[in-house]
């Protein structure tokens, strides 16, 4: 029999807890912390990485830990979006999201297969797919010479209603369409299955790989997605442009209370990380620490989180069980 505690509610509401203290210490640290613009802001500094960690947050949340090929795919996407651009907006997205889409087809058949540890295979696929950037294009940047240049620049800048970046939009609609297939529907439910036992699963009559590899595919849509932005924001490709995304899309992943080892967490608590990320961030660059001493801050942020998750399921799992 299940019993009511601290410590479950710590782990289902911490990421807001969070939010909601961010919130208040930036309150005082700047007078305009609290007004529209800055939070409009924050959600726009945030909504690349939003996309990215929803994506990532499916490989979790079926027990495959992180996917560490985000960042090639996401210089991948850049790549593909301005190659193809001549050819159309409709044509350069689809094949965009299509790149992102086969290397997390790949990822999914071999880690779901073959049983490849995800970790090792992820990471691998990441050097594969930088190295042969930097072979077939170097390491300079490429820039859109060809089709609807001005169009593609306004991926990342159009306003919906003149005021909300199309970015922050997106982020929303996707995490929202992604939370309701997570916590209520049919396949929300395989996924939670897998992740808490691959072999329970199995004999459940889940077809386990299948539903790894879809997991996957998700994560390559959403980090090919964030490339296109990120390209049109740039205007141009470039081998690097992922590089450090991963990071904060497992650090939001974490925050949110999601579990490394599945079947744990939320969408909407992704989210909530996504934006505990936005306002620490923002406090730091509003009282002046450079983004060396952020990055420090961030990675004590991340410790301190990994811990104190790891400590609270425990108890939680202790207390229930």
């Amino acid at each position: 029999m299940k019993k009511s505690n601290g410590f479950t509610y710590l782990e289902k509401f911490g990421t807001y807890m969070i939010v909601i203290f961010l919130l208040i210490v930036g309150s005082f640290v700047s007078k305009k912390f609290l007004s529209a613009a800055n939070l409009l802001n924050i959600l726009d500094a945030i909504s690349y990485l939003g996309i990215l960690a929803s994506g990532m947050a499916l490989v979790t949340y079926c027990g495959q830990s992180v996917d560490l090929s985000v960042p090639s795919t996401i210089a991948v996407a850049s790549f593909v979006s301005i190659l193809t651009l001549k050819f159309g907006m409709i044509p350069m997205i689809f094949c965009t999201l299509i790149s992102g889409a086969l290397i997390g087809l790949l990822n999914g058949l071999v880690v779901g297969i073959f049983r490849i540890n995800t970790v090792v295979w992820t990471l691998a696929m990441s050097f594969v797919f930088a190295g042969l950037i930097r072979v077939i294009f170097g390491s300079a940047n490429i820039y859109p010479t060809e089709g609807n240049i001005q169009v593609f620049e306004q991926i990342s800048r159009y306003r919906v209603f003149g005021q909300v970046p199309l970015g922050v939009v997106m982020m929303l609609l996707l995490m929202t369409l992604l939370h309701i297939l997570v916590s209520y529907s049919r396949i929300g439910r395989q996924f939670k299955m897998v992740g808490c036992s691959e072999t329970v699963a199995w004999y459940s009559g889940i077809h386990v790989s299948g539903i790894i590899t879809l997991a996957f595919v998700g994560s390559g849509l959403m980090a090919a997605l964030t490339g296109l932005f990120i390209a049109s924001l740039s205007k141009s490709a470039c081998y690097n442009y992922g590089v450090g995304y991963e990071f904060r899309a497992i650090t939001a992943v974490v925050l949110s209370g999601m579990v490394l080892d599945g079947g744990r967490g939320s969408i909407a608590g992704v989210f909530g990380g996504v934006l505990a990320i936005g306002l620490l961030n923002n406090i730091m660059t509003l009282i002046g620490l450079n983004s060396f001493l952020q990055d420090v801050v961030t990675g004590v942020v991340f410790i301190a989180i990994v811990w104190l998750t790891n400590y609270t399921t425990k108890k939680s799992e202790a207390l229930n069980g």
